[in-house]
């Protein structure tokens, strides 16, 4: 893995403004710091200003593992599209692949409660039931080690067996039919008619992207790790603002938009809003 932020890096991220790319983001340690209440997550002003303004410019779009419904609440209009569930939630997924995969979930959640109701109370975890899949969190309890233990079993005996995706202090669990996040980027880069893409994310959900090794995608990492299939890795969450301002001021100081996307103005200086 190599730094984004040099010359090398800068280049290709400039390379990205010459064809029709798509802009895509992890939500949750990528455009939002992780933060101890997953509820209070949020997009930083500096972000979300420069994630409008590569918006106004370029497809871009945040695939998640929060729903769709609790990323538009922390997204808003900023980003073009949002995926939700991993990759699995959106309109890009047929209706009888979402129901079944919603059906499932339900099942695993109904067997969930009536099984380990007291058990998980007990040990701090919380479920977070997400229509088209489920997320056991354990980041605010004092017993990690037994959180830990008692998520293993329940995973173990769910029916079908889940694909489990390990992410910081949460174990997600999706039914074995639904689509990932390299799926769906690959998906929206058919739908949107784009040659190429970024994608930065920054835990073990977005290696569905990197390790689809795909030429025409740009993979980043937040936190550089032994292992990971990312080109490049940026070295702390704060520096997308800087990732997103390059895109636009860049793009903006050197070439027009495609045709067929926003019409580009004349260019003006941009200021980067406080946090």
């Amino acid at each position: 893995m190599d730094y984004l932020l040099t010359e090398t890096g800068r280049s290709d991220l400039g390379a990205l403004l010459t064809v029709r790319s798509l802009y895509a983001f992890d939500f949750d340690g990528t455009l939002a710091k992780i933060v101890r209440d997953h509820h209070a997550a949020r997009l930083a002003r500096p972000i979300r200003f420069w994630l409008e303004e590569l918006g106004k410019r370029a497809p871009t779009a945040v695939i998640s593992g929060r729903s769709v419904g609790d990323l538009r609440s922390r997204v808003g209009t900023a980003a073009s599209h949002l995926i939700g569930n991993h990759g699995s939630e959106g309109p890009h997924t047929r209706q009888e692949d979402m129901q079944q995969v919603r059906e499932t979930s339900h099942g695993w959640l109904q067997w969930v409660n009536d099984r380990f109701r007291d058990e998980l109370a007990r040990s701090g975890v919380v479920v977070e039931n997400k229509s088209y899949s489920l997320s056991f969190h354990y980041r605010t309890t004092d017993q990690r080690d037994k959180a830990r233990a008692l998520i293993s079993r329940i995973v173990a005996e769910l029916s079908p067996p889940p694909r489990i995706v390990l992410g910081k202090s949460v174990v997600n669990v999706m039914p074995p039919t639904a689509s990932h996040k390299g799926t769906a980027l690959l998906e929206y880069m058919r739908r949107l008619d784009c040659s190429a893409a970024l994608y930065v994310g920054d835990d073990v959900t977005d290696e569905d992207v990197f390790a689809l090794r795909d030429a025409r995608i740009l993979t980043v990492r937040i936190g550089k790790k032994k292992g990971s299939s990312a080109r490049y890795f940026l070295k702390r969450q704060a520096e997308i603002a800087e990732v997103l301002r390059l895109l636009v001021e860049v793009g903006d100081q050197s070439i027009r938009t495609w045709s067929g996307c926003h019409e580009q103005g004349a260019a003006q200086p941009l200021q980067q809003p406080n946090e």
